[in-house]
This record gives structure tokens, C-alpha cells and sequence, in this order.
């Protein structure tokens, strides 16, 4: 049993003695067709327009958007969102209240009049996930 006990504790020894050394990650990138790479500040993740047909938008993109829930209405957009666009391979949440909660509606992709599904002028936050 000494003798486990001694080898239990050099090979601890060792192992934590041991370090890996990790390189940093590349920053990551997209490519657009014909433009080449794109760094993550330029990738759109939302669009949320005032307007439908996706007029007078904000443009919501990686390096903008805060992480978890985005209030609309602290960016001038309350209750006034008619139609939204997601990119990037985000899908988003819109949201009745300010912080997240209340009646939500999914989007994925271009809803150029939230009539259609029962959400116009009714958004005031959202938050955003990959798709």
C-alpha cells in the first residue's frame, strides 16, 4: 500500500507540475462572395427597422450588441419596430417589455411586415442567439 501511495503522489507531482500552453484564437471571420474576409465587427446580426420593408433601420451588428438583452427603447425604437432582419446565422427574440420578458415573437431570416404575424409596433427589447 506504501507503494501505491508513493506512486499516487510522484505521479501528482508530475502532473501538476505539467502546463499546456494554449495559443490565442484567431479572430474569427466571415467571407462575403466577392468582397472577401469580413471581420466580426462588420458581420450584421439584426436589423430592426421603424419602417416596414426594411426602412429606417438600426443595424445591430457582432461588435454593437450587447451580450443577453438589448432594450429598444433605451435606442429610440419603442413600440415603433414594423419589420426586422436577422443575419449572420443569429436567430432573435423580440420582446413586448423592456427587459426581455412578456409576448415574444422568433425570427430567423427577413419579416418585412410584423403585421403579419401580430407584432408590429409591439417590440421594446430583444436578445439574439445563433441559429
Amino acid at each position: 500500500m506504501f507503494k501505491s501511495l508513493a506512486l499516487f503522489a510522484l505521479l501528482n507531482a508530475v502532473f501538476a507540475s505539467a502546463s499546456v500552453a494554449r495559443a490565442p484564437a484567431a479572430p474569427a471571420t466571415a467571407s462575403v462572395p466577392g468582397k472577401g474576409p469580413v471581420a466580426d465587427a462588420g458581420i450584421t446580426v439584426l436589423e430592426t427597422c421603424v419602417n416596414t420593408n426594411l426602412n429606417n433601420c438600426l443595424i445591430w451588428t457582432v461588435a454593437s450588441l450587447p451580450v443577453g438583452c438589448t432594450n429598444l427603447a433605451a435606442n429610440g425604437q419603442a413600440n415603433s419596430v414594423s419589420s426586422v432582419q436577422t443575419g449572420g446565422g443569429a436567430g432573435c427574440t423580440l420582446f413586448s417589455s423592456t427587459t426581455c420578458t412578456g409576448a415574444s415573437q422568433f425570427v430567423v431570416g427577413t419579416l418585412n411586415d410584423l403585421g403579419v404575424v401580430g407584432f408590429d409596433n409591439k417590440a421594446n427589447s430583444f436578445s439574439c442567439v445563433a441559429a
